[in-house]
């Protein structure tokens, strides 16, 4: 029985979300939101069995082709939690270098424009980083002056190489509540780390 279970532990994880042909550019995109709480968004999971955890939605499984451009799409709509290393604020692995955001500025206005980092590591809410392809994206929290229900877009694109799972994950601990904030939503499948399927 302990085997059973061990077994499908391992081999379960959550519903794959899969790129689509990109109409703007070469490759494949993939669109993503990441929510401060998963059962209270307005596209979250009702039914989850940790509704405050903070994860990515719809699913963290992305299926994508090898040797590819995957143009991601992050929309983001949480609040500052802070990068232990200002570091991890250099957006790295990236085509061009840069990834484009849409946000609000301190009087809650609208802008836009394409950065290599973040002004502040205690900016981030959130990352996206794929260690195995040297890909790592901060992701700017959503500026306390701006309008209710407002979200930060993140847009980037990267290359795939062979085929193979590589694994995903956000680098701001965020697990409230557990050891340093790196264990619960930080160390779980559907929420702030994943699979990324290369085929």
């Amino acid at each position: 029985m302990a085997a059973t279970f061990a077994v499908g532990f391992l081999l379960h994880r959550p519903d794959a979300t899969h790129s689509v042909a990109n109409t703007s550019s070469p490759g494949v995109k993939i669109h993503l939101e990441v929510v401060g709480s998963v059962g209270t968004a307005s596209n979250g999971r009702a039914d989850d069995p940790n509704p405050t955890w903070p994860g990515y939605l719809p699913t963290t499984t992305l299926d994508v082709p090898a040797n590819s451009v995957v143009t991601m799409q992050i929309d983001q709509e949480d609040f500052a939690r802070g990068l232990r290393n200002p570091f991890w604020s250099q957006a790295q692995g990236i085509i061009g270098g840069t990834f484009h955001m849409s946000y609000y500025d301190n009087n809650g206005q609208p802008q836009q424009g394409d950065f290599h980092a973040l002004d502040s590591a205690d900016n981030a809410a959130h990352t996206f980083a794929i260690p195995q392809l040297g890909v790592f994206v901060p992701l700017e929290a959503v500026n306390a002056a701006a309008p209710a229900g407002s979200m930060n877009v993140i847009t980037f694109s990267f290359r795939t190489g062979k085929p193979g799972v590589y694994n995903w994950q956000c680098f701001v601990p965020c697990g409230q509540g557990t050891v340093a904030g790196n264990g619960g939503p930080m160390q779980t499948l559907g929420y702030m780390v994943g699979l990324i399927v290369v085929q």
